[in-house]
């Protein structure tokens, strides 16, 4: 549904009676500025919407203002960046070693998505059974039908004496460039061809902006392994925050009942 006030979309979400909450676009939420966001709240509410909630980019959002306009405004995870500002690239000395092993056996090419679909598709439903992917995070076949026509994605797929070990997706607006999803096979874990992947990446988007490699799996505060691989790489880090209302606070009581403070917002969809 689109949301005018914010330049942007939202997700709508059934619930039991008929009724509807919004969540923002996965992973991040992007508004156009200068963004109203109490009057998309408004919109909102005017549309008969429980709640809302959503990770907008910290990249492209003041998160002051998200923290004024959201009565619930939370760490989420921090995204590990490489920013032009910070100064140049340097990954950390473990991070050079595993770059060179990678790269010795390893080499990556910029691919057509549409030309490699099914060699990702079978990387990623990997992926998804390796780490039990669930919910909008297991994107469908037919989403990355879309991102292979041209101009979507840029493709980074590495191999090893031409069998491919993995592959990773980026996109690149507004002056960010933005990991999107990363997968391998076990010929690329055994030859750490991630490193190789991101090198190759931060290379290529060079002098585009800064570079967002994303955060971990699990939210603030946890050390995944994800986190670390990606932290390596990095000069610097933003903190993404989950935003949210109650749009309409009766409503939200009845669904939530006694699970209203369970910490999770909103509180009705805790597990």
């Amino acid at each position: 549904m689109a949301v005018p006030a914010w330049g942007s979309h939202v997700i709508r979400r059934p619930l039991p009676g008929g009724l509807e909450d919004a969540a923002g676009v996965y992973p991040l939420a992007v508004f156009a500025p200068p963004g109203d966001f109490e009057g998309g709240l408004a919109q909102l509410a005017a549309s008969g919407f429980v709640s809302v909630v959503m990770v907008p980019d910290p990249l492209l959002t003041d998160a002051s203002r998200l923290a004024q306009a959201f009565p619930v405004f939370r760490p989420y995870k921090t995204h590990h960046l490489i920013d032009p500002a910070a100064g140049p690239y340097a990954p950390d000395k473990h991070h050079r070693y595993e770059i060179r092993r990678a790269w010795r056996s390893c080499s990556v090419d910029i691919v057509p998505l549409a030309s490699h679909l099914e060699e990702w598709l079978g990387l990623y439903a990997a992926l998804v059974d390796r780490r039990a992917v669930s919910g909008w995070a297991n994107f469908s076949n037919a989403y990355f039908q879309v991102l292979a026509e041209p101009g979507r994605v840029t493709a980074f797929r590495a191999s090893v004496d031409g069998a491919c070990a993995a592959m990773s997706l980026w996109f690149a607006a507004d002056g960010v460039a933005y990991n999107h999803l990363n997968a391998a096979a076990a010929l690329g874990y055994a030859r750490g061809a991630n490193f190789a992947l991101y090198d190759a990446a931060i290379a290529h988007f060079a002098g585009a902006g800064v570079i967002n490699l994303g955060g971990g799996v699990a939210a603030e505060g946890a050390n995944d392994g994800l986190a670390a691989f990606k932290r390596g790489f990095a000069n610097a880090s933003v903190r993404s925050h989950v935003c949210g209302a109650i749009l309409d606070a009766a409503r939200y009581a009845a669904l939530s009942g006694s699970h209203s403070d369970n910490g999770y917002f909103p509180a009705y969809r805790a597990g």
